[in-house]
């Protein structure tokens, strides 16, 4: 797993985006491109700090990026969509509640150290050229300009929520749809005969197959080549 494409995937999954409050929603979809860039520039101010003590101390890291990232992100949501439309419904609100959290901390794990490696390249925001077909749903395309040139483009899945903020449900990195990806093995596990169809097994072991599964995903970037830029 090279850390060029460790850190990648990290810096896509978490340079996320601020809620902000609700006016007109034709307005609102213009405000969620702009609050991923201001989010973006406060994951850099993070990961810049967190150099000095991630290596010695990861789990105040953790907790960093958990806390900048709780308010902003739909993780029940977000794990919602990951167990898919049978076992969600199959879940009790316990076993639902209990896998936002581990989803939650799985991807704060898994991910976290990679943020630290991001070091020579630049976000850039590509604003929309027309409104969304739904004010309320918002896909806001970035960019990673590395120093070398390269390209590396990222798409966010945004609602508004009740309360009228922006929260992230699902992120595309350099063309894998992470959401998906995770839906497909969160299937597989649970089809698994070493958890014998137990959601209660399949949820406890989940930071572990997140790991496995990030290796994965790391694998397929490293297959999509990046596109050529200035």
């Amino acid at each position: 797993m090279s850390i060029a494409n460790c850190r990648l995937v990290g810096f896509g999954l978490f340079a996320v985006l601020m809620g902000v409050s609700a006016q007109a929603l034709e307005e609102d979809w213009r405000q969620a491109e702009a609050v991923v860039q201001a989010t973006s520039d406060s994951m850099l101010v993070l990961i810049d700090e967190a150099r000095e003590y991630a290596e010695e101390d990861p789990e105040r890291f953790y907790v960093e990026v958990e806390t900048l990232l709780s308010p902003v992100v739909d993780f029940p949501r977000f794990a919602g969509s990951v167990m898919g439309k049978k076992y969600y419904q199959m879940a009790s609100s316990e076993q639902r509640q209990r896998f936002a959290e581990s989803f939650k901390w799985g991807l704060v794990r898994t991910y976290s150290l990679a943020l630290t490696e991001f070091n020579d390249g630049k976000l850039v925001l590509i604003p929309a050229t027309m409104p969304p077909r739904r004010p309320d749903r918002v896909s806001v395309n970035q960019e990673i300009r590395t120093a070398a040139g390269q390209v590396f483009p990222m798409v966010y899945s945004m609602a508004m929520s009740d309360d009228g903020t922006w929260r992230m449900r699902n992120i595309i990195v350099n063309g894998v749809n992470l959401g998906l990806t995770y839906r497909s093995q969160f299937q597989s596990t649970a089809q698994d005969p070493a958890y014998g169809g137990d959601l209660d097994k399949v949820i406890d072991g989940w930071a572990d197959v997140l790991a496995a599964e990030a290796e994965k995903v790391i694998e397929e970037t490293q297959l999509n080549q990046p596109t050529s830029g200035q």
